[in-house]
């Protein structure tokens, strides 16, 4: 949903190539659980979120591809706004977000849709494109599933840490699938860089990418300190009914009041 200018696909895949390449080791457990603490206090910091930014979406598993500008809001920990609008600020979608539920509200046509962000099927045409923008959002957020648990393994290659986490979902019909969730931090920074949710190690379902990491100051006011967030996150679902979202933002504004 969130809808941006969509890059090309091989721009998409040639730019972490060499995050991939050569061998990664197991690390120890106490580098493991520094780099791990440092992505949970990044997304703990965030507590509010503002942006704005440009969407384009395009893809066979979405009802109309274009551009538009727009609007987000996030709250800490699961509670996403965003407004979407056409020329001359003419009002395109308005997304909401609380925990699992969402509804996504269409003004022109005065039709909502309601979902589930982690259902166990697709109910609408647009739950995929849903689904691909959460997983953007989450990007630009830090947030990488099973934090909380501590059940991801940490490996190290010459210049990114690859965090590897098995999650057993459901396929809609009863059956439960592994899929795996990889992730490369860059080790300098301890920055998101990249996301693959897999089916198989071989097999890539979605990829996010993230790029054009600059410093968020947070309000005067606020006891946060300034914080790297990506300007550009690209999103990409590879199965053939999938789309592609790019979000390039603008502005942020760091734990607002």
């Amino acid at each position: 949903m969130l809808y941006i200018l969509c890059l090309a696909l091989p721009l998409l895949v040639g730019g972490c190539a060499g995050m991939h390449q050569g061998s990664f080791t197991a690390v120890p457990e106490e580098q493991s659980q520094h780099v791990l603490d440092a992505l949970r206090l990044k997304e703990a910091t965030i507590q509010t979120l503002r942006g704005l930014f440009q969407a384009s979406v395009s893809g066979s598993g979405i009802p109309f591809s274009q551009r538009f500008n727009g609007m987000m809001s996030y709250a800490n920990p699961d509670t996403v706004h965003l407004r979407g609008f056409l020329k001359f600020g003419v009002p395109m979608l308005d997304f909401h977000r609380e925990g699992n539920a969402y509804e996504l509200y269409f003004p022109a046509e005065n039709q909502v849709i309601t979902g589930q962000v982690e259902g166990d099927s697709v109910h609408t045409e647009w739950d995929q494109t849903v689904q691909l923008s959460i997983r953007a959002l989450d990007a630009v957020l830090g947030k990488i599933g099973g934090l909380a648990n501590g059940d991801i393994h940490v490996f190290q290659g010459d210049t990114h840490y690859r965090l590897d986490m098995v999650e057993v979902r459901s396929d809609g019909r009863g059956n439960q699938q592994d899929f795996l969730v990889r992730t490369w931090v860059n080790a300098q920074t301890l920055e998101l860089t990249s996301i693959e949710y897999r089916r198989s190690s071989d097999e890539v379902i979605v990829s996010v990418e993230c790029e054009d990491y600059r410093e968020v100051k947070a309000l005067a006011h606020s006891e946060s300190g300034p914080i790297r967030l990506p300007f550009v996150v690209k999103a990409t679902d590879h199965r053939s009914s999938g789309g592609s979202i790019t979000l390039n933002f603008q502005e942020f504004v760091l734990n607002a009041v």
